[in-house]
């Protein structure tokens, strides 16, 4: 079981890996802002088609050692989740390394062919978009809020016929494999650690929708429609996920109230089925983001180009940006949204719960 539920990720992230160049806007090559005018320059289609090979010869031959490792080398379960790990991460590093060259290349590659110095640099807005906002209000996403309210309850009523050790950490196998002495403090901890998940993912969300909307000045109506609807799945993808946690932690606490649901029989298909949940919802968004893409066609001529941002972007990864008011901005490469770390309000909407995380898991977990 250890070994598919690897197996599992490792595919997914492989292939996320592969086709991520393909995902993102067009003019963000790498993490390096490209005007239109060049953006089917054919070295940055051969650097895509290069990265994508690379990573995913490497990737395979990654996965053939990681099994024949599992097979014939990794004795222990121990030893084993190092090696499925250590692959995993193996894999990631030849990304982002080829990430690295790729961006680097790109950014010379711009600066030598001087691209976009001759163009008009403007921002885009739209000022009816905020009306045409489709993403969930936050009453849905309050409901968790309650579940977890009324588990803390239902934990407290029943506090006597709780066992004196509670689990509080289970294995690939749906086996518990870590226990706490019984406490008020304890027994109330995975609760308590769904709590400040829901504050994220809730945080998040309110922060992406007061997030600046960005245009693309040459393709307002296509780049509106492909904002708006990447909006939208995400609050969908992350309410989603929220009710995942909640049913996951919910069943967890109740396996400690009544201990004979704690047995991998009972709790491993329910592991099963959020792994697979948070995978699809992944996969939906990163197809959704790709079928919504703005595609631009050979020899563009535009007298104007979108702002380029690429000093607010340390490495095309890490964004910072004081004039910014949005907390989240779509990342540069990859799937999803990252902080905009000059703004203040990200760090209680992520660091807060972070940090209360901490001191749950330090005391209790």
């Amino acid at each position: 079981m250890l070994l598919f539920v690897f197996l599992t990720v490792y595919l997914f992230t492989l292939a996320l890996q592969v086709f991520v160049p393909y995902i993102v806007r067009e003019t963000i090559i790498f993490g390096v802002t490209v005007p239109e005018q060049n953006v089917k320059h054919p070295a940055l289609r051969n650097m895509k088609k290069h990265y994508a090979q690379i990573v995913g010869i490497s990737g395979v031959l990654l996965l053939m050692i990681m099994i024949f490792s599992y097979y014939y080398f990794a004795q222990f379960e121990a030893m084993q989740s190092i090696l499925l790990l250590g692959c995993l991460f193996a894999m990631l590093a030849v990304s982002m390394t080829l990430y690295w060259i790729n961006h680097q290349k790109i950014l010379k590659l711009k600066k030598e062919g001087q691209w976009g110095l001759t163009i008009k640099q403007v921002r885009a807005v739209d000022l009816t978009a905020r009306s045409r906002d489709e993403m969930l209000p936050w009453p849905f996403y309050v409901i968790p809020f309650g579940v977890t309210a009324l588990l803390i309850i239902f934990t407290f009523r029943h506090y006597d016929q709780i066992p004196d050790h509670i689990a509080v950490h289970w294995g690939p196998s749906g086996e518990a494999d870590s226990w706490r002495s019984k406490t008020y403090f304890t027994v109330i901890s995975l609760p308590l650690v769904m709590l400040m998940l829901q504050c994220m993912m809730w945080g998040t969300v309110d922060s992406i929708k007061h997030s600046a909307i960005k245009l693309a000045v040459n393709r307002k109506e296509e780049s509106l429609e492909e904002q708006l609807k990447s909006r939208k799945y995400m609050s969908w993808s992350i309410m989603l996920l929220s009710y995942a946690f909640t049913i996951l932690f919910t069943v967890l606490q109740l396996s400690n109230i009544y201990p004979s649901m704690a047995t991998a029989k009972s709790l491993l298909p329910v592991f099963i089925l959020f792994l697979l949940l948070v995978l699809g919802l992944v996969l939906v968004y990163a197809w959704k983001k790709r079928k919504l893409r703005v595609s631009y066609g050979d020899n563009v001529v535009s007298e104007v180009m979108d702002v380029d941002e690429d000093r607010y972007w340390k490495g095309g990864l890490i964004y910072a940006n004081r004039q910014d008011p949005s907390v989240f901005v779509e990342k540069r490469f990859g799937v999803g949204w990252t902080m905009n770390f000059a703004n203040p309000r990200g760090y209680i909407v992520i660091g807060l719960p972070l940090l209360i995380l901490l001191f749950i898991s330090f005391f209790s977990l």
